[in-house]
């Protein structure tokens, strides 16, 4: 293991921000490590120089340091600090619409799921129209997040008309992805609309994704219709960008009338 030392400047803590201060610090090495501005055998500063850096207690320092280590992130030795120990054995995930059901399928029994809601609820009226449900309908809205190798990547919640969300259980979504638990409900997946944006993560995403509260994440919303044209799932999910990103290929075709158009494949 190479053992070196690197520059060290000290990203600003957001006092205001109600993530603790040795939850920020660690955020912010655990982010540096992930996307390899710092790699496997580089020291991170000492307990007294962050202290001294971020202007907060040795304890403080202490604990932000412990946190990566229990992550599996850096070791930490006495007499010779805290050096990173995590090597990254994958590229961020990638999802290309030519593909998009397959993709989501592949990604679903490569990665792993907590589950962190499950219920029978009312959907907010947009949703319902979405999946052309009457106003008094109920939908299974579950609430998941995605893992890599341990690490958090997206938070999704989704939505589906309650005959289907009756077909399986809570533990279920554990074990299966959510779109293969659909079609064995006997629901064909045909095809799929959406839309992308981005949001700041809210307190509660924030915690699930361990990054910092009003972080941008990469929002994607997406209506799924099964071989008859039927809604069967709305779904909502939040991306860390460091971790996921969309790919679109485009082709350049003429229409009849002689105009240039853009179709993603």
């Amino acid at each position: 293991m190479v053992d070196s030392s690197v520059d060290f400047q000290a990203d600003a803590l957001d006092a205001d921000n109600p993530t603790p201060l040795y939850y920020q610090i660690f955020l912010i090495y655990r982010q540096k490590i992930l996307t390899g501005a710092l790699k496997n055998g580089d020291r991170l500063p000492s307990e007294e120089e962050l202290s001294d850096a971020y202007g907060v207690s040795r304890i403080t320092a202490k604990r932000s340091m412990n946190e990566l280590a229990a992550r599996g992130l850096v070791s930490r030795t006495r007499g010779r600090g805290t050096l990173v120990s995590h090597i990254s054995k994958a590229p961020s995930l990638a999802s290309d619409f030519s593909g998009l059901v397959e993709d989501l399928i592949a990604i679903g029994t490569t990665t792993t799921v907590d589950v962190l809601g499950f219920e029978y609820v009312r959907p907010p009226e947009q949703i319902a129209r979405q999946l052309n449900l009457a106003p008094d309908a109920l939908t299974q809205r579950a609430e998941r997040r995605r893992l890599r190798e341990s690490v958090p990547f997206s938070h999704m919640t989704t939505h589906l008309p309650e005959k289907i969300g009756r077909t399986f259980e809570r533990s279920d979504l554990s074990a299966k992805p959510i779109l293969r638990l659909i079609e064995e409900a006997g629901h064909s997946i045909a095809e799929a609309s959406q839309t992308i944006s981005a949001e700041p993560a809210h307190p509660s995403v924030a915690q699930a994704l361990e990054v910092p509260i009003g972080s941008a994440l990469l929002k994607v919303t997406r209506v799924v219709l099964n071989q008859d044209g039927i809604p069967v799932q709305h779904i909502e999910v939040l991306y860390r960008p460091d971790m996921y990103h969309l790919e679109m290929h485009l082709r350049r075709s003429a229409s009849e009338q002689g105009h240039m158009k853009w179709f993603s494949q």
